[in-house]
């Protein structure tokens, strides 16, 4: 039987169960195929190393970590410890505000590092396999196990009987259907067992995820106790969440981000924000959908994070301006966090979407991809969605009378960066370019180039902005603010 013949190669079946636990040292890299300037090139967001601890058998682990982030240039380490559906970390594990913390972790975020290790840990897939109870499908010399909430997961053994690669199915929003593959390389002798060293993962035939493990320990001793501290629990969709989109939260635990995996579900405020007559904000935790009055009809900007968050921050923009409905959704720029809920903010039908004119083949496979893992409203009842991109400029008649110009502007966030600006009260909108501030802030600080950047293409395009609103908001470290006087952006921009 074939799964005889992976127990072999791997050592034995007496070998496997006596691996009680795995002890990995590694170091490596990950990058983020919802980031960087161009939807083909993922970006680099992250070179770590790691000494990690895992039950084989059961759901626990220790994780001491440290993460070199390249998105905001910063120094994390930490420990990580699951047992279970609780966790706990200690250490600076987020780049936006790099101070220590001890505290406890939601359970889907341990759910999601729990299935993280399971694909890439070659002992608890082994495991799995040859538990008497596993539910399995043998074809040839492929091994599909398949368990209660999560996707199933295909285990395709070498000419050896050594596991290869790992596929799978996953939800990456907005994306939908995402083909995972975890090679296995370089197998060598640990104690008993012959284990792989170098690990690699692909997303939709990406590589994202590099690693070299430079010692495997087995039947080590850990301590996987907790403090006793009040467990941050989840819900059940959330739960699932982290079982069937593993790999999509993992891009941002490697990337040092919190905020964008914490999967928010509502807006802060209870309706969307009036900035001015005919412009309205939707606040977020994190991000921030605008909203424009049309003659008869509303724009929004952006259409940030995933379905349910969409749900919630489509139900606003709705209800901003009563009586007319969306029609168009403008895509600052194609990074996941920002267009992840597009395909929510279209579901109606009749809304058309409008991005930089590269990225126009992209979002037409995101808006007509399958979503089998976790159909959502468009996977339900599909219509039809025009994509317009932009190359240059695009003007279209407010309510009051002025424009919404959607404009294309050169910036080394992403090729396809749109700003839209507001004409009659003067309001530009952008994302990631810079965070507004409630106080005047430093030169140079916040976002520095990219703040240069817009500053800049401000004045040669010659608009006349007095505010900016952005998708993220800004912070002196006790206030929150979503939009700031144009003097702010210069004084950053160091004009």
């Amino acid at each position: 039987m074939i799964l005889d013949v992976m127990a072999d190669a791997l050592g034995g079946r007496a070998a496997l169960a006596a691996a009680t636990t795995e002890m990995v040292t590694a170091t490596g890299w990950r990058r983020h195929p919802g980031w960087g300037k161009d939807p083909s090139r993922p970006e680099l967001v992250g070179e770590f190393s790691y000494m990690l601890t895992n039950d084989v058998v059961r759901p626990r682990y220790r994780l001491e970590t440290s993460i070199d982030t390249k998105l905001v240039p910063t120094k994390l380490h930490y420990t990580e410890t699951g047992n279970g559906s609780a966790g706990y970390v200690d250490g600076i594990d987020f780049m936006f505000d790099p101070r220590p913390v001890s505290m406890a972790v939601p359970s889907w975020r341990v759910a999601a590092r729990l299935r993280h290790i399971d694909l890439a840990s070659v002992p608890r897939l082994a495991t799995k396999l040859l538990a008497p109870a596993a539910d399995l499908v043998i074809d040839g010399s492929t091994v599909t196990l398949r368990e209660i909430g999560r996707p199933p997961v295909r285990v395709v053994l070498d000419d050896r009987g050594l596991p290869a690669r790992v596929e799978l199915t996953e939800e990456h929003s907005p994306r939908g259907d995402a083909e995972v593959e975890v090679r296995f390389d370089d197998y060598r002798a640990v104690g008993a067992l012959t284990l792989p060293h170098r690990v690699v993962i692909d997303i939709d035939g990406l590589t994202v995820h590099d690693e070299t493990r430079t010692s495997i320990e087995l039947g080590r001793g850990a301590d996987f106790r907790l403090p006793d501290e009040t467990v941050r629990d989840a819900g059940e969709e959330q739960a699932s969440y982290a079982q069937h989109s593993t790999e999509w939260i993992m891009n941002y635990v490697f990337a040092g981000v919190r905020f964008y995996f914490d999967l928010q579900t509502a807006p802060v405020e209870s309706a969307a924000v009036e900035i001015a007559p005919g412009v309205k904000i939707v606040l977020g935790p994190s991000h921030n959908v605008l909203v424009v009055e049309m003659p008869d009809h509303v724009v929004a900007v952006d259409a940030p994070l995933y379905d349910e968050y969409g749900r919630a921050a489509l139900a606003q923009v709705k209800a901003a301006f009563p009586g007319k409905p969306l029609r168009a959704v403008v895509g600052t720029h194609f990074h996941y966090d920002h267009i992840g809920g597009i395909r929510e903010f279209v579901a109606d039908g009749n809304v058309a979407v409008i991005v930089g004119e590269p990225s126009v083949p992209y979002f037409e496979e995101l808006l007509r991809g399958p979503h089998t893992v976790d159909p959502d409203r468009l996977a339900a009842n599909p219509v039809p969605v025009e994509v317009i991109g932009v190359d240059d400029v695009l003007e279209l008649p407010t309510a009051d009378g002025g424009v919404l110009r959607i404009q294309r502007i050169d910036t080394d966030h992403s090729h396809d960066t749109l700003v839209a600006f507001v004409s009659k009260p003067g309001i530009l909108f952008q994302s990631d370019l810079w965070n507004p501030t409630p106080v005047p802030p430093a030169p140079h600080s916040g976002r520095g180039r990219l703040a240069e950047q817009l500053y800049d293409a401000i004045v040669a395009l010659d608009l006349n902005v007095r505010t900016i609103a952005s998708g993220h908001r800004g912070t002196d470290g006790h206030t929150l603010a979503h939009a700031a006087p144009l003097e702010y952006l210069r004084i950053v921009a160091g004009r």
